[in-house]
């Protein structure tokens, strides 16, 4: 005679509970004792071993007057079911674990040319009100930290304007403003003016900073100008403010920056304000999702949106 055996299967109704049930059926080979040791009714358990026993399809207990066995499926199970309830205890234990870690450090990337007072200003604000978190600040260009963020390796990235954020796909909040003002060399003919039309620096050359490290700067120099009438004529870009610098010293040519990156002062560079102003909203960023406690709170310490 061919007897047909059914595969063990694990049907969508399986929860956890019913591996937690049969484990301690299984333990105490008894019902009543079970049922006291899991808190839960008696009818309410045995109810909850047949549907167990129901879903996969084979008899993982034997019941008589004499109490509970377990069948050869019922002691196979056995095993797997408490290996899966541990294996889930220490998926808690370790999402508990990192929900601790958000919760006391946080990383925070910046871009030094355009926030080295605003972030310094907002640490002051959030390190009274919650002392126990760390703060970790890293240094990098807009695509360090868009790549950073992606990874998981920064909580939140003040990366600068709106296209750098939004090439990530990144979740962004703004946060001000930022005015633009022209380095020249120190002997250029027009640095005696206190202030320049962008038109008149039509035949200049123009360093801008790396699309690769910035994306979207560049491309606000070529639409400023385009706005003055004329279209700029470019030098190789540089990676950092500091290199623009050196370069306009140097005499390569001129520059429309960020006036936070006056704070990095050359002997033989001036820096000029624009006659007709050109500025562009700046953005701290995150990636979607996963914005911890920490990070909402670092968040709150932030100047309202003006």
């Amino acid at each position: 005679m061919v007897r047909t055996v059914m595969p063990v299967r694990y049907g969508e109704d399986v929860e956890l509970r019913h591996l937690r049930y049969f484990v301690g059926v299984a333990e105490a080979l008894n019902f009543t004792r079970a049922a006291r040791q899991l808190r839960v009714a008696q009818p309410a358990l045995s109810r909850q071993i047949r549907q167990l026993e129901a879903e996969i399809g084979v008899q993982l207990l034997e019941r008589n007057r004499q109490g509970v066995r377990l069948t050869p499926a019922g002691t196979t199970f056995l095993i797997e079911a408490r290996a899966i309830l541990l294996h889930g205890e220490k998926a808690v234990a370790a999402a508990r674990e990192s929900d601790h870690a958000a919760a006391t450090h946080l990383d925070v990337g910046y871009v030094w040319g355009l926030f080295h007072t605003v972030v310094p200003a907002v640490i002051k604000r959030f390190r009274p009100q919650f002392p126990e978190v760390a703060v970790n600040l890293f240094d990098q260009t807009a695509t360090e930290q868009a790549e950073a963020l992606g990874a998981g390796r920064l909580d939140l990235g003040f990366i600068g304007f709106a296209d750098e954020a939004d090439g990530a796909g990144l979740s962004k909040r703004r946060i001000g403003t930022c005015a633009f003002v022209v380095a020249l060399p120190r002997q250029h003919p027009m640095s005696r003016r206190r202030k320049l039309s962008l038109s008149l620096l039509r035949n200049e050359c123009f360093i801008v900073i790396s699309e690769r490290n910035y994306p979207g700067a560049s491309r606000f120099v070529q639409a400023a100008c385009h706005e003055a009438g004329f279209r700029p004529k470019t030098l190789p870009s540089a990676a950092r403010g500091h290199t623009i610098l050196g370069l306009v010293a140097a005499g390569c040519g001129v520059a429309l920056l960020p006036e936070p990156l006056q704070a990095l002062p050359h002997p033989d560079v001036v820096f000029r304000p624009l006659a007709e102003p050109v500025s562009a909203n700046l953005f701290v960023a995150w990636q979607p999702g996963r914005l911890s406690t920490a990070a909402e709170n670092l968040l709150a310490c932030l100047p309202a949106e003006t």
